[in-house]
């Protein structure tokens, strides 16, 4: 077992990413759990989670980069199931609700102690060095670029302005084990990009600058929605240069099938082919291991049907499924394949796994 994964879970239409520490405690970056859509993200955490002094399957910390229903879907159900020690939430406002599964997001957030709820702002210096209540192990590095703090969510925005408002000022956050980085951006947009870059670019005096950027693996932002580098306007010129300052190898986007908005946009998807190693789609692909070991470089696994195998919902899950986070899944992200290529696809990765492996760090 590598002494580090990021696991890019197939959840569909949403997001949802598990990290496992060197010291053998997992992280969550956001939930969505919808029946039916992508694997049973429960079963995966039932399986691998360490228990808690209770027996009750103990999560160390819970990560929310924003509280819209593909990143929050499931939140409560997940709250009730495990032992959440610690919450990390962006310091929304909670006049004006940005989602459908926002009362159960808020209710975690005022059950869980005050002690145990950190909010990190974008800084200079990397978490485990700012705040030794983070309670982070040794070899691991977190750096958190937004939000820069509270986020205001006026009654009188719109509902598209106040979910733009979110987005702006999303988490992002980079987590670094020895050989390898993993980028976690959530929905980050083009405005939150723009006022990150300006901050590492705009103090020549300081010692840190937008070096601290790079990251070996990017998780893509916004299911690999054209947010990222352009203002909705799909005929305007790319902003890229967030993308060159990242420098990625390799770009994964979490993504579902069939799905409105049309993710992942193909303009987004050509300029990560452009800048980086290897794109990969969960809707093609599967889950997605990252392993990182002590003094090595990264190893990357494509799911071999392991994970679609193991943790595909049961039909009494698919039935106990709340109709809310049936609602919410009909919200976000897919690609346009043929059934029959995506049928295609799953048999072959039924038939072998697919590993991509580094050589040692020199």
């Amino acid at each position: 077992m590598a002494d580090f994964e990021a696991t890019f879970v197939d959840v569909g239409k949403g997001d949802c990413t598990l990290v496992r520490l060197p010291d053998g405690e997992y992280m969550l970056f956001d939930v969505y759990r919808c029946s039916g859509d992508g694997i049973d993200v429960f079963k995966l955490l039932d399986d691998v989670l360490p228990d808690g002094d209770d027996g009750t399957k103990r999560l160390k910390c819970l990560v929310i980069t924003h509280s819209h229903d593909d990143h929050i879907t499931g939140i409560g159900e997940l709250y009730d199931r495990y032992e959440v020690e610690w919450l990390w939430v962006p310091q929304h406002e909670d006049r004006k609700q940005v989602a459908s599964n926002f009362a159960e997001y808020q209710r975690v957030i005022d059950e869980h102690p005050d002690e145990k709820i950190k909010r990190p702002q974008g800084s200079r210096t990397p978490l485990n060095e700012k705040d030794s209540d983070y309670d982070l192990c040794d070899g691991l590095s977190f750096r958190c670029f937004s939000p820069p703090g509270y986020i205001e969510i006026d009654q009188s925005l719109s509902e598209e302005e106040a979910k733009e408002l979110v987005h702006e000022n999303c988490l992002v956050m980079k987590v670094s084990y020895e050989g390898g980085s993993v980028l976690i951006t959530g929905d980050s947009n083009l405005a939150c990009w723009k006022r990150v870059l300006d901050y590492y670019d705009g103090d020549p005096d300081s010692d840190t600058g937008t070096e601290v950027l790079a990251a070996d693996l990017l998780h893509a932002s916004h299911h690999g929605s054209r947010t990222f580098f352009k203002d909705g306007d799909e005929n305007s010129e790319g902003w890229t240069d967030a993308l060159e300052a990242i420098d990625p190898d390799i770009v994964v986007v979490s993504v579902g099938e069939d799905n409105k908005h049309g993710h992942p946009h193909e303009d987004m998807v050509d300029a990560y082919r452009e800048q980086a190693d290897d794109v990969y789609e969960t809707s093609q692909t599967g889950t997605i291991v990252m392993e990182v070991d002590a003094g090595f470089d990264y190893r990357l696994i494509l799911d071999s049907g392991r994970f679609a195998d193991d943790y595909a919902w049961d039909e009494e899950e698919d039935e106990s499924a709340s109709a809310g986070a049936l609602a919410a899944g009909a919200a976000a992200a897919g690609l346009g394949l043929t059934a029959a290529a995506l049928a295609k696809r799953r048999r072959e990765r039924k038939q072998s796994a697919t590993r991509l492996d580094r050589q040692p760090a020199a």
